[in-house]
C-alpha cells in the first residue's frame, strides 16, 4: 500500500500566527504519520498489529537538516511509527527546495510514501464485494461478449485466487 498523505504548513501567511509558533519539520513530520492524512482509508483494526514496511518523507522548504535528525529521533524515542522486525525500521527523507518559479504561502511542506501492512484489510473488503457480486452474477454480461470469457469465466476466478 502506498499512502501519500501531503501536510502544507503556514507560518507566513500571518504576523500573528508567525509570531505564536513557527511550524516545525516535527510538526510535519508528525502529521504525515497521522492516519487521517492518509489518502487510503483503512479501518484501524486494534486486535492486530499492522506495521510500515517503508516509509519516504519528501519535505520542502526551508529546512535545516539538523531539524530533520532530531525529528527522527523523536519519532523514534515516541514510536509514532511501528515497523516490521526484519526489515530496517528508519524513515528516509528527501529534501528539496521550494520552486522558484510558484509562489508559495508555506514556510514547510512534506509528502510521505508508505507501504503499511494494513492495505490487506483494503484487499480483504475488495474480495468480499467481488464475492458478492459474482454470486449474483452481477456485470458478468460485459465479460461475457468478449471471446476470452465466451466459454467460461475461470479465468476471473483465477484471478480471484492471485
Amino acid at each position: 500500500m502506498i499512502c501519500s498523505p501531503q501536510i502544507l504548513s503556514n507560518s507566513e501567511t500571518s504576523p500573528q500566527v508567525a509570531s505564536v509558533r513557527k511550524t516545525t519539520v516535527l510538526d510535519v513530520m508528525r502529521r504525515l504519520l497521522q492516519p487521517k492524512n492518509m489518502m487510503v482509508s483503512t479501518p484501524l483494526d486494534r486486535t492486530s498489529a499492522h506495521c510500515y514496511i517503508a516509509i519516504v518523507n519528501i519535505i520542502q522548504g526551508e529546512v535545516d537538516p539538523t531539524q530533520v535528525h532530531k525529528s527522527l529521533q523523536r519519532i523514534r524515542e515516541r514510536k509514532l511509527a511501528n515497523f516490521i522486525p526484519w526489515g530496517p525500521a528508519s524513515i528516509q527523507v528527501a529534501l528539496s527546495k521550494k520552486s522558484p518559479y510558484i509562489q508559495s504561502a508555506y514556510r514547510v511542506s512534506g509528502l510521505m510514501l508508505a507501504n503499511h501492512t494494513n492495505i490487506s484489510s483494503l484487499f480483504e473488503r475488495t474480495l468480499k464485494q467481488y464475492d458478492k457480486l459474482r454470486k449474483r452474477e452481477a456485470f458478468l454480461e460485459q465479460f461475457r461478449k468478449e471471446d476470452m470469457f465466451s466459454d467460461s469465466l475461470a479465468e476471473l476466478d483465477d484471478s480471484r485466487e492471485a
